[in-house]
């Protein structure tokens, strides 16, 4: 499994990803497995809007370096992240893809095996509150929806890459406007 990050960052980043991974591989093998064959990559990087995503076209996970080194967040965490990603892949290979009629059950499937594997560790509470909170069925999964959590998350997801405030602002205020203009056509 290849990890990709960024080593001027002091690759504490990599380091978690290899715990999360050696965890899921401790606790529940045969899911580590799966992980292994089902991704070629994880790539810790910046994303809008999510703490991971999974890329088709690499089948690459892709963990949000905010998340991964986050104070608060655990390595249990980042492994439930690993999980849900590598669902995601899995799927894909199955033939279920992510259009917007699926997206609802895709994520309910994922989150499933989230909490399956959250049941097999000592201390998987956390991944469980994760995931329940989640499940709530709060989170709307339309094409709209998802821009609109893109479109608020890129300020932040800027300002960390280094972009002065006012330039992310103005970039984010002219996403709206373009995402307003287009759901008025």
């Amino acid at each position: 499994m290849l990890i990709i990050y960024d080593a001027d960052k002091g690759g504490k980043d990599a380091d978690k990803i290899a715990a999360a991974l050696q965890l899921i591989q401790d606790f529940d093998p045969v899911r580590y497995r799966r992980v292994v064959r089902d991704l070629k990559q994880i790539w810790i990087t910046t994303i809008v809007g999510a703490a991971g995503q999974f890329v088709r076209s690499t089948s690459t996970c892709e963990l949000d370096e905010r998340f991964v080194t986050g104070e608060h967040t655990s390595i249990e965490e980042v492994a439930g992240a690993i999980v849900h990603e590598a669902t995601h892949a899995r799927l894909d290979q199955w033939g279920i893809g992510y259009e917007e009629e699926l997206r609802a059950r895709v994520e309910e499937v994922c989150m499933a095996r989230e909490l399956a594997f959250a049941t097999k560790l000592p201390v998987g509470a956390s991944i469980r509150r994760w995931v329940e909170a989640r499940q709530n069925g709060s989170v709307d999964y339309s094409n709209a929806a998802f821009n609109t959590r893109e479109i608020a998350g890129a300020r932040d997801a800027l300002v960390h890459l280094g972009t002065p405030v006012w330039f992310a602002e103005m970039i984010v205020f002219l996403a709206r406007l373009r995402q307003r203009k287009s759901t008025k056509r």
